[in-house]
């Protein structure tokens, strides 16, 4: 704060200096005029006094000149008088209304308040830390928690590196209901991060609060595909399909939640409470209900039974108001991302039951001998075509996975939701 009132206080001197500086060199310009008009009247009159002369007008010249020099004496005190009057003290008071209106205004219309608070909240984030990430203080404050998000912001600016503050001021963001705030700072810490599955999820949810559902769609699987016991990536996986009244979606996110909770526990009733509400919204629109019971676990079960060890399962989901074609067969592709559209690896399926969990490996490779996992990573595709002619596009729906790496075949099956017409 003194740096401040330093800064305020020169300009004040030199604005000031701007305007004394005129009035001086005007005065001290109008007392050289003066005396130069004394001379130039001095000699004139010396040449007035010579002419007279030489017309015999005047008769007492010396008188003349005595009186001339007399006149230019008495007026030469008046020229010293009026230069040292010059540089008078009529200033000051232009300099103090200056100053006063000047810090009258900053002190109505500036900001030195937030200033003031800015750096109170700075020399308090030990402090506020302490309170709000350790003590979990009941007494915090909505200030408090202004105070320290503007602290935090402050010594992320001067450490720009440190993924845990931008993790932090992320999720400040996400409970302060600043999604673009959360956004920008959990892009830094994503970026940041070692373990990028660490900020995946609340990154995830700053995505999708701004309106980037894919990026988020992204985030999500990679997440659960590394840890498929990861509860807070799945909720929000399952979170983000109810919000866009994928209630079939939902319902099946939630039902993969449910073994890996305690029955009985708070979240697993949150849970069940949840796809209650889902398979309600679902009657509401006269959709039948595919998920949970004896039809579904029997179905369940045979869809896992084709699950082979040592190739790549797959999940595929049908996004809702999309209908089963007449006559369906779903194809299943490996493809390069981004390389050419020949398969890899096909997959054939005559009248299917969606949602269905089944596997590609190099059995379903389109040259014999290729091997799946000598391209660095794949792309799945869904596609349902009417008739088993993979090429008849005309009532046909496609959906498409995220890029996998061929490295480690995952543990969770890769989700491919069918949601598009070709």
């Amino acid at each position: 704060m003194t740096a401040f009132w330093i800064v305020i206080a020169a300009m004040l001197v030199l604005v000031s200096l701007a305007l004394v500086m005129p009035l001086w060199r005007g005065e001290g310009k109008q007392s050289i005029s003066r005396s130069a008009l004394n001379k130039q009247l001095y000699r004139q009159r010396l040449l007035e006094i010579g002419e007279e002369r030489e017309q015999g007008v005047l008769a007492e010249e010396p008188d003349s000149l005595i009186e001339l020099q007399r006149s230019l004496l008495d007026d030469i005190p008046d020229v010293e008088q009026t230069a040292l009057g010059g540089k008078s003290l009529i200033w000051i008071p232009g300099v103090l209304v200056l100053v006063v209106v000047s810090l009258g205004l900053y002190y109505k219309l500036g900001s030195w308040q937030e200033v003031s608070r800015w750096q109170d909240a700075s020399s308090r984030l030990g402090e506020l830390s302490n309170r709000i990430l350790v003590e979990r203080n009941a007494d915090v404050t909505e200030q408090d928690l202004l105070d320290f998000t503007l602290a935090l912001r402050t010594r992320l600016k001067d450490e720009p590196d440190d993924y845990r503050g931008w993790l932090l001021l992320g999720r400040l963001g996400l409970d302060g209901k600043d999604p673009d705030m959360a956004r920008d700072a959990l892009e830094l810490a994503y970026k940041l991060a070692p373990q990028k599955t660490m900020v995946a999820v609340p990154y995830a949810q700053a995505l999708m609060m701004t309106g980037d559902e894919a990026q988020a769609n992204a985030l999500l699987q990679s997440a659960i595909a590394q840890d498929p016991n990861n509860l807070e990536a799945r909720s929000v996986y399952a979170f983000m399909a109810l919000q866009q009244e994928e209630f079939q979606i939902a319902l099946d996110r939630w039902q993969a939640m449910l073994p890996l909770m305690e029955k009985g526990s708070a979240r697993y009733v949150m849970v069940e409470r949840s796809m209650e509400y889902a398979k309600e919204q679902l009657k509401q629109r006269g959709v039948v209900v595919t998920t949970p019971g004896a039809a579904a676990d029997a179905q369940a079960s045979s869809a896992t039974s084709e699950v082979k060890a040592g190739e790549f399962p797959i999940h595929v989901t049908l996004a809702t108001g999309i209908q089963m074609p007449e006559d369906a067969y779903l194809f299943i592709f490996a493809v390069v991302p981004n390389g050419p559209p020949m398969p890899i690896a096909v997959k054939r399926i005559a009248g299917p039951t969606l949602p269905v969990t089944l596997s590609l490996g190099d059995g379903d490779a389109m040259m014999e001998g290729s091997k799946l996992a000598s391209y660095p990573e794949l792309q799945f595709k869904a596609r349902l075509s009417r008739g088993n002619n993979v090429m008849n596009k005309e009532g046909a729906f496609e959906g498409l996975s995220q890029p996998v790496k061929t490295a480690e075949i995952p543990s969770a099956p890769i989700d491919i939701r069918i949601d598009h017409a070709l």
